[in-house]
């Protein structure tokens, strides 16, 4: 019967796991195999059956409720399985430490509808009849499972916004979703896309996809917080004498005024000048100064500087060191 090819399933068998297994490591060997049976790589019927094999085991072992209910009875069943037609022992009756609310149902239920819930399928109708106790049908509808995937983006796309068409793949096959990245996403953030995950069973709500995003790193830009960062060169002369240099932001240069004796690591805030969010509100661009020193002077240069080493008072004065 139908009930009885559902309960013969090993599904732990079938992933090559252990009943102690953790969710984890389901998880792990269900990606692997579902790697290696997938349709794309391992065309033909063999390949086919056994991706869906592998995907109905993962649809309950994966799910905390459905493999505790399947596990009961599984137990149930061994306990006290035999001939006579019935999954359940000789003569069709029950073990008799099998316990109708064991498996949530209350005091009625049908057993062809609690297969169908645990396993998402195979209940009455199938094999000439089926196999049914109880006293009503009651089905519960079922919440779809999240899903996680991962993004990668250019910082540019990150900070200005796009959308990107994401692949993934479930137990009845690979799906495929464009999800919305908003302005101004941080490195490792998780995007939630309601609904866009597995789909639920007996009516039940779909699941979530959660996606999660990893941003490139940008060839001067950074990133603190909310507002943008900039470490900005200059040179020996601007910073003592003071200049008006030039600042590269997303939407191009703007002018900076550096004060006269300004300190290499001084940092200075262009408010507005950084990341322009879905909200309409802006952050600010962090530029820090960092005085350049050349690598090789010429001679003019070095007698210049040697000149002005002379005349300069030491700024380890403070320190109270001896040779000083």
């Amino acid at each position: 019967m139908a009930s009885q090819s559902w309960i013969d399933k090993d599904f732990y068998k079938i992933l090559g796991v252990e009943k102690s297994s953790t969710a984890d490591e389901i998880k792990k060997t269900y990606r692997k195999l579902a790697m290696q049976y997938h349709p794309d790589r391992n065309p033909g019927p063999e390949g086919e059956e056994r991706f869906k094999e592998v995907g109905e085991a993962y649809s309950v072992l994966s799910d905390a409720t459905k493999r505790a209910e399947y596990d009961r009875l599984r137990d149930a069943i061994r306990s006290g399985a035999g001939v006579g037609g019935s999954p359940f022992g000789r003569g069709g009756g029950f073990p008799q430490d099998f316990r109708v609310s064991d498996f949530g149902f209350g005091e009625e239920f049908d057993v062809e509808d609690l297969l169908s819930q645990i396993f998402g399928g195979g209940g009455r109708g199938q094999g000439g009849g089926g196999f049914r106790i109880g006293f009503g049908a009651q089905q519960r509808a079922r919440r779809g499972r999240d899903v996680e995937t991962g993004v990668r983006l250019s910082f540019e796309e990150a900070m200005a916004g796009t959308e990107r068409k994401v692949r993934f793949d479930l137990p009845t096959g690979r799906k495929e979703v464009t999800v919305r990245i908003p302005a101004g996403v941080a490195d490792g953030a998780r995007i939630r896309a309601r609904g866009a995950g597995e789909s639920g069973a007996q009516g039940g709500v779909s699941g979530d996809l959660f996606v999660r995003v990893n941003v490139e790193p940008h060839g001067h830009f950074g990133r603190k917080g909310k507002d943008l960062t900039l470490d900005l060169p200059v040179t020996f002369a601007e910073a003592a004498l003071g200049a008006e240099v030039k600042v590269p932001t997303l939407n191009g240069a703007v002018k900076l005024k550096i004060p006269a004796g300004t300190s290499s690591g001084r940092t200075f805030r262009l408010r507005g000048r950084g990341i322009k969010f879905p909200d309409g509100s802006k952050s600010d661009l962090l530029a820090t100064v960092q005085v350049a020193v050349p690598s090789k002077l010429s001679k003019n240069q070095k007698e210049l500087v040697e000149r002005l080493a002379a005349s300069d008072d030491s700024p380890r004065k403070h320190l109270k060191l001896e040779e000083e």
